[in-house]
């Protein structure tokens, strides 16, 4: 529960960083800075865990090649929310972006079972349903805006979905790859694509708006690791509820920073939100089995 606490805290701190910066800063140019120093901090390890001999042959396995095409997919998925979250964060409350972002295991559910012939019953599309209405709370109706719903509670709904099937995806290779190789391979291949984009998009930063949006990259190792550590000491059902601590932590880092006090609608929200997916969590994971306490090498 420590360890997922701390993830959640540092995932909440991740996404304030591009707020600290400013909102002119291009969304795909805050994820270039967050895969580019994300790929720079998790090469240390996976050479360490390989050497420099053996880590070109482990990169091109053939064995492993699905896995590496499955990863680089992640990577570009990965892009797409970063760059939503960025957007998302910079355009509402910290705290709301967060609690709308939180959807994303709903989103993962129906693509498990879209994709991984997950069986879904009525009362997981209800726990869904109740997460989705939160998010509609939390979004807030916005009479100027095109549908009733700003762009930046659209922008953070699309960025729950882009996590929910980096989710899927994470479920997928979990077990057939260490989280050393994994992580590489998506961050390098996201920071490879956003190169090219770069070569059009890019622009001159202040020192001080680069090196905050650079540390989102050893932040969130640091929240994927915390993570990891978790789910090797615990069952997923056990760890759900904690994750959403980083409702809190977002809510008070958008207090103490940004002076953003949240709305009751939005705590309303926040909390349909965590009670349906905290149900839809207890319902479809299977009871606490023994997990692992082996340390990882990441």
């Amino acid at each position: 529960m420590g360890w997922v606490t701390l993830s959640a805290f540092l995932i909440a701190l991740m996404f304030m960083l591009p707020k600290l910066a400013g909102a002119d800063v291009s969304p795909l140019q805050v994820a270039f800075f967050r895969y580019l120093a994300g790929f720079c901090t998790i090469l240390p390890f996976f050479l360490r865990r390989y050497g420099l001999r053996g880590a070109l042959p482990e990169l091109a396995t053939p064995a492993k090649r699905p896995l590496t095409v499955s990863h680089a997919f992640r990577g570009s998925i990965g892009i797409a929310g970063v760059a939503l979250g960025a957007y998302a964060v910079t355009h509402i409350p910290l705290a709301n972006a967060q609690a709308i972002a939180m959807t994303n295991g709903v989103f993962a559910v129906a693509l498990a079972a879209l994709f991984l012939r997950e069986r879904l019953s009525g009362a997981d599309v209800a726990a869904g349903a109740i997460c989705l209405a939160g998010a509609v709370i939390v979004a807030g109706p916005d009479p100027s805006a095109p549908g009733w719903i700003s762009l930046g509670a659209l922008a953070a709904l699309t960025q729950a979905f882009t996590w929910g099937a980096e989710l899927v995806l994470i479920r997928f290779a979990a077990a057939r790859d260490a989280p050393e190789r994994a992580l590489l391979v998506v961050n390098g291949a996201a920071c490879s694509l956003l190169v090219v984009v770069m070569l059009w998009l890019w622009r001159p930063l202040p020192p001080g708006e680069a090196l905050i949006l650079l540390a989102m990259g050893p932040v969130a190792i640091m929240g994927q690791y915390c993570n990891i550590r978790g789910f090797q000491l615990a069952s997923t059902a056990q760890l759900v509820p904690v994750s959403y601590s980083g409702l809190v932590f977002a809510a008070l880092l958008g207090l103490l920073v940004f002076d953003e006090w949240p709305r009751p609608a939005a705590i309303a929200g926040a909390a349909l939100i965590v009670g349906g997916a905290i149900w839809l969590a207890r319902r479809t994971v299977s009871p606490p089995a023994v997990a692992s306490t082996s340390r990882t090498r990441l």
